[in-house]
């Protein structure tokens, strides 16, 4: 058990590391022109790793303390703000991604209209995206706030829904919240894979090239974070048992742990697809460690005189 909680706790440590360092490197890079991408998408990106940043800080690190500890020993106050916190800005970050493959979809359609569109209407596209999952904290504050605790199995601080109202507020909830937004993503990422496809095909046969980076980061990010959170549907979609399994309770874990990957997922997608952020990339680390070669040889210097 310790050794399968240990892997649990590196496995989040790693997300955890990820996400900070590779969402804070796409936030400078974003805001300093690098993504040579749609205005309106880049907008989204960077709304997309706040998300993630917010999340990583909320729901990753008290998991992996709660691993390592084998219990929750941030105090009530952590532990309330991770549940209102973590859930409202996952379904916002879902919601983005969303927004991210309509988005893609429209400027495959209609290249010369949507290539119109700033920075200005994705920020303010982006900030009513906000408001709308709002209604999941406003509804634990409205039905019972109290209703938090510990919970073994995704080693964090869950709403236990123990109200019955819940089972008339939570399909509606769930279906503006989840649902949508996950056909969203379902329906505007298969036409855009089947262009991907079709694109790919009509370079090779006339040995071209295929300059289609922004087209297939979102096919990408689309696509593994159904792969992540398929998961998390199959196990609320699914006739739960008064007294679940312990295979039941094991997959929950699972499924809880693998919905993390589009956490970190997005910087090794940008800098697999993008070259601009690759080269990026390549520069900060070449000054670095160039900077690093220079301090040791100073330091040997002065060391042999």
């Amino acid at each position: 058990q310790r050794d399968t909680l240990g892997s649990w706790a590196a496995y989040c440590l790693f997300v955890l590391l990820s996400s900070l360092i590779g969402d804070t490197l796409i936030l400078y890079a974003s805001t300093h022109n690098v993504f040579k991408l749609n205005k309106f998408i880049v907008k989204v990106i960077q709304h997309i790793a706040v998300c993630d940043l917010v999340y990583a800080v909320t729901a990753v690190f008290p998991a992996a303390t709660s691993l390592i500890a084998n219990s929750w020993v941030l105090g009530d106050a952590l532990c309330y703000a991770r549940v209102y916190t973590s859930y409202y800005i996952y379904t916002v970050g879902m919601a983005f991604i969303a927004v991210l493959t309509t988005t893609k979809l429209l400027l495959l359609k209609y290249p010369v209209r949507c290539a119109q569109w700033t920075k200005r209407l994705g920020h303010r596209t982006c900030s009513l995206i906000y408001i709308i999952p709002l209604t999941i904290p406003a509804a634990f504050l409205i039905v019972d706030k109290n209703d938090i605790s510990f919970d073994y199995t995704a080693y964090n601080c869950q709403h236990k829904y123990k109200a019955d109202v819940w089972r008339k507020i939570m399909p509606i909830i769930g279906v503006i919240t989840l649902f949508l937004p996950n056909i969203v993503i379902l329906v505007t990422t298969i036409p855009t894979l089947k262009y991907l496809a079709t694109a790919w095909e009509s370079a090779r046969r006339v040995r071209g090239s295929f300059p289609l980076q922004g087209t297939l980061t979102v096919a990408l990010t689309a696509t593994i974070y159904c792969i992540a959170t398929l998961p998390v549907f199959v196990f609320y979609i699914t006739k739960e048992n008064p007294e679940p399994s312990l295979s039941r309770i094991q997959f929950r874990r699972i499924a809880n742990f693998m919905s993390m990957i589009n956490i970190m997922s997005n910087f090794y997608i940008y800098s697999l697809t993008i070259k601009s952020f690759r080269d990026f990339l390549t520069s900060r680390i070449s000054s670095i460690l160039s900077a690093c070669l220079r301090t040791m040889t100073t330091s040997g210097t002065t060391s042999y005189k």
